[in-house]
């Protein structure tokens, strides 16, 4: 039985049609998909991402020990800032991505829901002794997600103030109807937005505050799918779907904005400089517009002349390009933008071409 949210109840009165996704039991929609998409497209959308996984790193060597671990440069953190990582098997796969927040006394470590479980165990194996001080928070501490055009406007009138938040990760604490949370800048869409972390004692009052605060403006919840299309036109791989224990962190293009090539050495770090210095991959996640209104499904294979050069991860039919879009892998040879290619659905086959990421830009 999949596991139930602390909102679910919540969500249920507010009219939520569930769906499974990575053991949990999450809103696929609260009114209609094409409802949430537009809310997304241009006020701001609520979501529930209390699957998330939450750990917090602790002890004076904590930065030292992290910055071994995972691809990106923690040493240069500050408190406030942070940044995007992946952490990698020693043959350089990706064990799971992660966002890492530098606070003055520790680091909070936030994943996605399939990586969640498996993080902490990988993590372990290479801590010593007890120190540093690695401690799973995901029973305490809840994820809410405000992402769209206007969720700088709205944070603003959520905390009755601007808050300076320019960079990617970075953060700071503050009140939001009595009760403390850290927000984040994270981009989850092309329009951006923000990360809530706070106690899950909290949670339900934050949920309600926002939602009432913000519903003048157009603020609304926002389930998986709509989400998800935003997702993939932004170009956002997601681990679980798009990035799973087999892939590099170069295959789905993590060189752009989750991996050092300055900081030294790190797990998996000799596997990405071969690559990088040496080598090539021999494929890349690309984007994909279909000929039609009928996304694919993960998994279906990518053909090219009659041979099998791809897969599709993830899915969806945009109503911004009125054309069903998707990401996949697809080998080197045919990276090219304009490429003619067929997708082979269990409805038949998919005329489809190659296209750069993201598919929109806001």
């Amino acid at each position: 039985m999949p596991k139930k949210l602390q909102l679910h109840e919540t969500h249920q009165a507010a009219g939520a049609v569930f769906t499974e996704f990575f053991g949990w039991e999450v809103p696929q929609q609260f009114s209609s998909v094409e409802n949430e998409y537009e809310t997304l497209r241009h006020s701001a959308g609520l979501i529930d991402l209390s699957c998330s996984g939450i750990f917090e790193l602790k002890g004076d060597d904590r930065t030292r020990f992290l910055h071994g671990m995972v691809t990106n440069d923690i040493k240069s953190l500050t408190p406030g800032s942070g940044c995007y990582a992946a952490f990698l098997s020693p043959q350089g796969r990706m064990v799971a991505d992660l966002r890492v927040f530098c606070l003055e006394e520790s680091l909070i470590l936030e994943t996605e829901p399939s990586a969640g479980e498996k993080l902490a165990p990988a993590l372990r194996k290479y801590i010593i002794g007890d120190r540093p001080q690695l401690l799973d928070r995901s029973e305490e501490l809840a994820l809410l997600s405000l992402q769209g055009p206007k969720a700088t406007e709205q944070l603003a009138r959520l905390v009755s103030q601007p808050l300076a938040l320019e960079g990617s990760c970075d953060h700071l604490e503050t009140t939001l109807a009595g009760a403390n949370i850290r927000v984040c800048r994270v981009n989850r869409t092309s329009a951006g937005g923000y990360d809530f972390i706070m106690n899950r004692q909290s949670l339900p009052l934050v949920w309600h505050s926002i939602l009432k605060i913000g519903k003048a403006d157009g603020l609304l919840p926002a389930g998986f799918e709509g989400f998800n299309v935003h997702r993939i036109e932004a170009g956002i791989p997601y681990y679980g779907l798009d990035m799973e224990e087999n892939t590099l962190p170069i295959e789905a293009g993590l060189e752009r904005n989750a991996i050092s090539f300055t900081k030294g050495c790190y797990i998996g770090q000799e596997s990405v400089a071969r690559i990088t210095y040496r080598g090539h991959v021999n494929r890349k996640l690309s984007g994909f517009r279909f000929s039609g209104s009928r996304p694919a499904s993960k998994g279906d294979k990518i053909f090219k002349s009659d041979q099998e050069v791809g897969w599709i991860t993830s899915s969806a039919y945009s109503p911004r390009l009125l054309k069903a879009i998707a990401l996949g892998y697809l080998r080197r040879e045919v990276l090219e933008p304009g490429t003619g290619v067929l997708v082979e659905t269990s409805a038949g086959t998919i005329e489809a071409e190659v296209t750069l990421l993201p598919f929109v830009v806001p």
